[in-house]
């Protein structure tokens, strides 16, 4: 393949990026940046943040000289790639043996009661194998390691993976051809993930997806009858929203606000909801300030902030509005099923009064899959093993165990999981469980938005920046996307 052919992601033409050098990849990590991220929250009391990388959107290609037959490019490294990791043949899973490393991020101080099982478990189902289970604890840094140690042929076997860094490794021939190594073992997950996840050579897949966690809409159901609306009618639509927060402005006179105003972990989902093109068709360029969905949303956050309805330092403060929800002094709560667990612990005089209902939707938009992925290493030793260990961990049994434990607010990627009756409506009226059946009905619309791959370190950073001085008033807000886009299309050229 040349680098002027083609190639097919998502039913697109798509060019694909340049190969990549050990020069390259250098320049590409000097630029990164990190910036967090809004992720599944996995414990009550915590937001976990995922930190991204920068250099995940410019990092290589396939090179046509070492291509192989079956179309899998060789990863340009500097140790031994196994023929059988890159050839044209599936992988065979049916005799495991030998040992592997699974490395994960964050998870083993609270979910080793889950994890250790699953894994002596499969260990019990294939006498003589070893899983090897590592944890990082979460770091500004993860993200650059993991690739660091793709590129030096150290990174463990099997990796779960951010949004942020599938792209990097992926440009990077760093991750297996699931469609050539394992073909069709990726019917069971939600048709919008899959089948926009084809960022590989030829449009193939290199990841399957895990755990995420759908936006909501969760509310002061007190606040929306002291502002004279109905408590149980929460906003169905962006504009209903914006409505119902200048009621509560008007109202309220600054004893509280409406809306938190440091979107940093919510503006793509805002975006995808209401239907913005983030990016052009093929997905080389940012597209989003010339779509009037986009700008009439910023604009409207900056009339919202100039009526008082978003707390004047909540715009360039943290993204977590937890605090000002728990203290009674915002309507509109964090839009994330496991935000409940926080209030119960935090304010339980306020949780009973908390509202929910479905996020905010729009004709055209989309429900954002923002989440959690396993991908296998092409320079792994045991293939055969990885891979079918990468698959027990995302299949429909396990995915549906995790999301059943109690520590953890997560849904599942796959199809027949999210089917299960435990997502089905409660017969109570805990706000949690309405949540859960809420967020789980949201999810089996989920969609994979490729723009939400390159939104990450410093792109992610100077889109917010624009954001937030629209929002304060020091920048018109169409002038403001302008400004963001020619940025993040000057980073996005750099990067590749």
């Amino acid at each position: 393949m040349s680098d002027d052919e083609a190639v097919t992601i998502s039913g697109r033409a798509v060019k694909p990026t340049p190969s990549i050098t050990e020069t390259t990849f250098s320049e590409a990590l000097s630029m990164i940046s990190f910036t967090s991220r809004r992720r599944p929250l996995l414990v009550a009391a915590s937001i976990v943040s995922v930190f991204a990388l920068t250099a995940g959107c410019g990092l290589g290609g396939s090179d046509p000289e070492t291509a192989q037959s079956g179309g899998i490019p060789r990863p340009q490294v500097d140790c031994e790639v196994p023929a059988g990791n890159i050839d044209d043949k599936p992988l065979p899973t049916s005799e495991l043996s030998g040992e592997i490393r699974f490395a994960t991020s964050g998870l083993k101080k609270d979910f080793g009661g889950f994890f250790n099982p699953l894994i002596e478990k499969f260990e019990q189902q294939h006498p003589g194998v070893k899983i090897n289970w590592e944890d990082t604890p979460s770091a500004d840094d993860v993200d650059a390691r993991m690739v660091n140690d793709a590129q030096t042929c150290v990174m463990a076997d099997v990796i779960n993976v951010a949004s942020s860094t599938v792209m990097a490794l992926t440009k990077a021939n760093l991750l297996m051809d699931l469609d050539v190594k394992a073909p069709g073992t990726g019917k069971d997950f939600l048709p919008g993930v899959w089948d926009n996840l084809g960022f590989g050579a030829q449009g193939h897949h290199t990841v399957y997806p895990w755990y995420w966690g759908p936006l909501i809409t969760t509310y002061n159901k007190d606040l929306f009858a002291k502002a004279g609306l109905d408590p149980e009618q929460p906003p169905a639509t962006w504009d209903e929203l914006v409505a119902d927060s200048k009621q509560i402005a008007t109202a309220a006179k600054g004893e509280y606000q409406a809306l938190w105003g440091n979107a940093q972990w919510t503006f793509v989902d805002s975006w995808v909801g209401l239907g913005v093109a983030m990016m052009n068709a093929d997905n080389t360029k940012f597209t989003f300030a010339e779509d009037a969905k986009a700008q009439q949303w910023l604009t409207d956050m900056a009339d919202l902030y100039k009526a008082g309805a978003i707390p004047s330092d909540s715009v360039t403060g943290q993204p977590d509005p937890s605090q000002a929800y728990s203290a009674g002094t915002l309507a509109f709560g964090s839009p994330n099923a496991s935000f409940l667990r926080t209030v119960k612990e935090n304010a339980p005089d306020l949780y009973p009064r908390t509202g929910v209902g479905p996020h905010l939707s729009s004709p055209g938009g989309s429900v954002l899959f923002n989440g959690q992925y396993v991908g296998v290493s092409t320079t792994t030793k045991n293939a055969p093993l990885a891979m079918a260990f990468a698959q027990y961990v995302t299949n429909a049994e396990n995915q549906l165990a995790w999301a059943k434990d109690p520590k953890v607010v997560i849904f599942p990627s796959s199809t027949t999981a999210l089917a299960d009756p435990f997502f089905q409506a409660p017969k109570t009226d805990d706000p949690f469980d309405e949540a859960r059946s809420v967020a789980a009905e949201a999810a089996k619309q989920g969609k994979v938005v490729v723009g939400l791959f390159y939104v990450t370190g410093k792109i992610d950073k100077v889109i917010n920046e624009n954001i937030q001085k629209a929002v304060t008033g020091s920048k018109d807000p169409k002038q403001a996307l302008a400004d963001a886009q020619t940025e993040a299309n000057t980073l996005l050229e750099r990067l590749g």
